[in-house]
């Protein structure tokens, strides 16, 4: 098969996986379970608690290879026991990447857990395909646990200009949901994001969409604090919120903190700590 006849495939697999994720999805609840995905600094950051997050690093050395591994906790909305804990371990390559993460929020007696695969082609093709797998569980005290499975994919292209990169990116979240996640009403997304960088700065439009026409859009930035540290701010819309970030590397060693601060009142803040691979430092 050609260059261009794989290019195109890449492509309507991307349309396809879109097109999926709105006929397919049933009306979204008031609240949806599992919606609180990622609480680690670099999502409070870019108030992006609904979606999975990487590094303050990540995006402005790109072509790592080896192991990545981090784990974060945030407290929750101010309410005593109420937190997140995160954990995730990575292999990246040239060619791809291979990364787990898991996840548990709640308060003792009722815990929403996660465990996530993600398979990611590298960045440096023009058009990078992503798929993921997730098992959701749900305990309550004394009930019988509920929980299920859950498929989706991304696509994303990007293109160098003279003086920045560009980037867009697409993805079918949780499109494919076993009977069990139908019952808890966790509904399909389409994340979409438009990112410009250039440097060590970059900006980003995200949104993230769901069958009824809910919205989320948020404005991300992202800037280099002298050689070793990275500053995250954001807001975002539906709800209103704004967030910060700050993470400081040392040699492998990764530290962040954060914070976001919702309209209505909640606030949510989180650290941790991590360990970037070595072909990341290369250059230092």
């Amino acid at each position: 098969m050609t260059l261009i006849g794989i290019s195109l495939l890449r492509v309507i697999a991307a349309v396809l996986m879109v097109f999926a994720a709105f006929v397919a999805g049933p009306a979204m609840p008031a609240r949806a379970a599992f919606e609180l995905r990622d609480a680690s600094p670099a999502a409070l950051g870019a108030v992006s608690i609904d979606l999975d997050s990487q590094s303050l690093f990540d995006e402005a050395e790109p072509g790592r290879g080896g192991i990545r591994l981090g784990a974060s906790h945030a407290s929750l909305y101010q309410v005593d026991g109420l937190v997140q804990d995160r954990a995730w371990a990575a292999i990246e390559g040239r060619r791809g990447s291979v990364s787990l993460a898991c996840a548990r929020v709640g308060v003792p007696g009722t815990t929403e857990s996660s465990a996530r695969l993600t398979l990611r082609e590298s960045g440096a093709r023009l058009v990078g395909l992503e798929l993921n797998a997730e098992r959701l569980d749900l305990a309550l005290d004394g009930e019988p646990h509920e929980g299920g499975w859950a498929f989706g994919g991304a696509a994303r292209a990007r293109v160098s200009l003279p003086q920045l990169d560009l980037e867009v990116a697409v993805a079918a979240d949780r499109v494919l949901r076993s009977a069990g996640l139908d019952r808890l009403g966790v509904p399909p997304s389409v994340p979409f994001s438009i990112r410009l960088r250039t440097g060590g700065a970059a900006a980003a439009w995200v949104d993230r969409w769901d069958g009824t026409g809910r919205r989320s859009p948020r404005l991300v930035l992202d800037l280099p604090v002298g050689g070793a540290a990275r500053l995250r701010l954001g807001r975002g819309e539906a709800p209103g919120r704004i967030g910060a970030a700050l993470a400081i590397r040392w040699r492998r060693i990764e530290v962040s903190a954060g914070r976001m601060d919702q309209s209505a009142g909640g606030v949510i803040t989180g650290a941790a700590l991590g360990m970037a691979p070595p072909a990341a430092f290369g250059s230092r």
